[in-house]
């Protein structure tokens, strides 16, 4: 292995009781640039529009170019897009994605083909990002637990998009941003794809402390002593039942020219039983996905650091595993969090928030933000409500709201508002604590939204994204993969470069 490789490895310790020793090397960016003419001699991956179909002269009288559809020539691969005048960048992506699936098992090399009418229809940077992002995808299966000859046999080592020569400069651009974003997707992936044997808080503490050097920012770890001596009860109370140690785990980096700083706070609950209040035994293997709050939060940090955005980034994460045992706390307990409101617990599989309310207020003792903004899996009431497709988004500012919204339709990464307030927070009163932790069976997305609101500091700008449909999908769509989708990177990196670019 290359030494500048940074890696994730779970160790053969008491504490990650596995016994496997496996490294897993932090993704590199694809080898992708432009060009500007096709080139005969390089395998080509063209898509076409029906009304385009008649131009290519190889192409078999059955093929039509309707959307998806695809077939294998001389020259390469071709594949259809439907109808111009329906095609939108949703839908783009779909077909993109599933081509550059089938052409990363076929070639090493080639040339990936639009022609100008798509690409002004599509929009250029859009179109750009989704297919550098698809093809990223296709180039990193998550399928590195099994045996070499059960593996996806990926073929491809580089490729080339090739455009217009007067477009050749801004497309370099965003290529080049599109590779950098591609790369920490794949990493985000990457530790989605881990089972909790070999993803444990310290495996994700190594994980950061690779970004660290990589990148060259400050990192603060909080263990057990350090978080019972600064009062986390939260973090303490759903890890109290396993025997691996909680961890908080602090990046931060500065940039010369900024003037804002844009603080994350990811969820990391590497495996969720859910406590004393056990999930049902169907489909809980799943449960490795509950951290993939903290994968996006670390993964999309990474990305605005190395793509050099005028913004200074917080990235904090509460890394822990929520198991029943002896030790364990139960329905019924009260704790104090970090800052001093006591919660009552009434569902041990409401557990999310309890680590996240303690990180929200660590950060804002600690960090002066112009806005925070926290993601999770955190609720099952989210997915009834917006199924895999979107985000759910809630926040205390409209300014906030518009700068979200705005950045997703840019990334192409789907939030969908839903509300917070008063009326909610009233759900959550407790009888003998200041605050209960389950606001009942309605609006669940919404109060579990509002308990994380109730510790956030007045005139404090705040944003909470629950990505528990969107974040690990039974189906692939657009450019997002099935399983861990690594959704969320480019809408943060989008978030930055607004919020940079309105300072």
């Amino acid at each position: 292995m290359p030494k500048n490789k940074k890696t994730i490895r779970a160790k053969n310790t008491k504490a990650n009781s596995g016994g496997f020793n496996t490294t897993f090397p932090y993704p590199a960016k694809i080898r992708c640039s432009v060009a500007t003419q096709s080139d005969a001699k390089k395998p080509q991956v063209r898509f076409v529009t029906e009304d385009e179909v008649a131009q290519v002269q190889e192409i078999p009288k059955t093929f039509k170019g309707e959307p998806g559809e695809t077939t294998l020539v001389a020259s390469g691969l071709v594949a259809g897009l439907g109808a111009l005048g329906k095609l939108d960048s949703d839908s783009f992506g779909d077909y993109v994605a599933a081509t550059l699936a089938k052409a990363a098992t076929h070639f090493e090399e080639y040339q990936i083909i639009f022609s100008r009418q798509i690409l002004e229809k599509v929009g250029l940077r859009s179109a750009l990002r989704l297919a550098v992002v698809a093809e990223a995808n296709a180039e990193y299966p998550t399928d590195f637990l099994k045996a070499s000859d059960n593996k996806k046999k990926i073929k491809i080592k580089k490729t080339e998009i090739v455009v217009p020569d007067a477009l050749a400069k801004i497309a370099e651009e965003i290529i080049n941003a599109a590779r950098i974003e591609a790369r920490h997707i794949a990493a985000m992936r990457q530790v989605q794809a881990l089972p909790g044997n070999y993803l444990t808080p310290q495996t994700m503490d190594e994980r950061t402390a690779a970004v660290a050097r990589e990148f060259k920012v400050a990192r603060k770890v909080f263990g057990l002593k350090e978080l019972t001596q600064m009062g986390a009860g939260g973090i303490l109370a759903v890890s109290q039942g396993s025997v691996r140690e909680p961890k908080l785990i602090v990046l931060e980096s500065k940039h010369a020219q900024a003037k804002k700083t844009l603080t994350f706070v990811g969820k990391g609950v590497t495996f969720d039983t859910g406590g004393i209040s056990l999930k049902p035994g169907a489909d809980m293997h799943e449960m490795k996905f509950d951290m993939s709050g903290s994968a996006m939060a670390l993964s999309a940090f990474a990305a605005i650091v190395e793509l050099k955005l005028p913004i200074n980034a917080v990235c904090a994460v509460a890394m822990v595993e929520n198991m029943p045992s002896g030790s364990a706390f139960k329905p019924g307990d009260v704790y104090e969090a970090l800052g001093g409101k006591t919660v009552e617990v009434q569902n041990t599989d409401a557990e999310g928030r309890l680590i996240l309310s303690d990180t929200l207020t660590y950060v804002q003792k600690n960090y002066r933000s112009d806005l925070v903004i926290d993601m999770a899996t955190l609720t099952g009431a989210c997915v009834v409500a917006l199924g895999d497709f979107y985000a759910g988004l809630f926040t205390n500012n409209p300014s906030a709201r518009a700068l979200l919204e705005k950045a997703a339709l840019e990334s192409h990464e789907p939030v969908w508002a839903l509300p917070v307030g008063r009326r909610y927070r009233e759900l959550l009163k407790s009888d003998i604590a200041d605050i209960n932790n389950i606001g009942g069976r309605y609006g669940g997305a919404s109060t579990a939204a509002e308990f994380l609101h109730s510790f956030i500091d007045d005139g404090q700008m705040w944003a909470h994204l629950d990505i528990a449909g969107v974040g690990m999908i039974k189906k692939p769509f657009s450019v997002y993969t099935a399983s861990g989708s690594g959704y969320g990177v480019r809408l943060l990196c989008e978030v930055a470069r607004q919020l940079s670019a309105n300072a």
